[in-house]
């Protein structure tokens, strides 16, 4: 497959995603209000307070996601785990959605193995090119009413979006997700549901034929990029910083450029950093974190716009998840579950 890539145009591709990298690709901030409602409006009619735990078996609202600090974490037994337990099947239906990885079949390889070696059903949904995207109503059929999960890979975000936009996938994205669909992936594939996400989409080699870029081009110019901030599909409130825990190509932390994001906008926007090995859920409006090596967690990270300083709060285990609107305001942000 890669014998066919054509010989990139470096500068033509980073020139025409930057020009995107302000696009609001934002369909979906309508969601969470809705499915919060719905909960305060369930617990009122079986007499709970708003807030309280409900174990009445009652089926919770419908956001399910599982987003991961990269695309190796899925492949993690308790990652992996909790996708299969929220779609609620044993051999759950896959869709694939390889965009970010530009829909290269080694990169399709890799993030589903682990679905395989369940025998599940995959199918691809290559939009990268327009000669492969299928109908709306094809699509619809695949996304919305086929799958029971949505696999989003890794690789560059900003492209990722910016063909679901221009295809119409990213109003079946947030349908599926209205529906209760498992929304997952790692990396790109965890940032997309979030807000805003922390990228490095503008990275060199962030593009199809990443290994001739990487052969293309020395050293200063392989490392010669800056992170970006970029929209997501709006479902979550917070900006989404995947690799938290890992230091960029361009030899600076993700964590640390993330605080200075937060700092510089004064947004009031709370950002969630993913470590590698962790995984962010929301499963209606309740988060929690899943650790996929015992370490490996989640964070919260605010400004403080009196002192132009960050706070960050790592999430800790507990016995229950806790309510999203209070994590992202940080209440109570100790409550918060990690499996391990």
């Amino acid at each position: 497959e890669l014998m066919e890539i054509a010989n990139p145009a470096t500068a033509e591709h980073l020139d025409a995603l930057e020009d995107h990298v302000e696009t609001n690709f934002a369909v979906a901030e309508d969601l969470l209000p809705r499915v919060r409602a719905n909960s305060i409006a369930s617990s009122a009619a079986d007499g709970h307070v708003a807030g309280d735990d409900c174990d009445d078996g009652e089926e919770q609202p419908t956001i399910k996601i599982v987003a991961a600090g990269r695309m190796k974490a899925l492949q993690l037994p308790p990652v992996f785990e909790k996708v299969i337990e929220l779609s609620g099947k044993d051999q759950p239906r896959i869709a694939y959605i390889g965009t970010a990885s530009f829909d290269r079949t080694d990169k399709f390889n890799i993030c589903t193995k682990a679905f395989r070696s369940l025998e599940c059903e995959i199918i691809r949904l290559d939009v990268s090119e327009p000669e492969t995207v299928l109908s709306m109503e094809e699509m619809r059929r695949l996304v919305v009413d086929w799958a029971d999960v949505l696999l989003c890979s890794g690789g560059n975000t900003l492209h990722a979006l910016l063909r679901w936009k221009e295809t119409g996938l990213d109003l079946l994205l947030k349908e599926a997700a209205e529906k209760g669909k498992v929304m997952c992936g790692g990396s790109a594939g965890a940032g997309c549901w979030f807000n805003s996400i922390h990228s490095d989409s503008l990275r060199p080699d962030n593009m199809k034929n990443s290994e001739y870029v990487q052969n293309e081009l020395d050293d200063n110019e392989l490392t010669d990029w800056d992170y970006v901030k970029i929209s997501g599909l709006g479902i979550l409130p917070a900006m989404a910083v995947p690799h938290f825990d890992a230091t960029g190509t361009n030899d600076v932390a993700r964590s640390s450029h993330a605080e200075q994001v937060l700092v510089d906008e004064q947004d009031g926007m709370p950002a969630i950093g993913i470590d590698e090995n962790a995984a962010f859920v929301v499963e209606g409006d309740r988060a929690m974190v899943v650790s996929g090596d015992g370490e490996a967690t989640c964070h919260v990270v605010v400004a403080d716009g009196k002192t132009g300083e960050t706070v960050t709060a790592s999430l800790t285990p507990a016995n229950a998840p806790m309510l999203l609107e209070d994590m992202v305001a940080m209440h109570g942000i100790n409550n918060i579950e990690c499996e391990k």
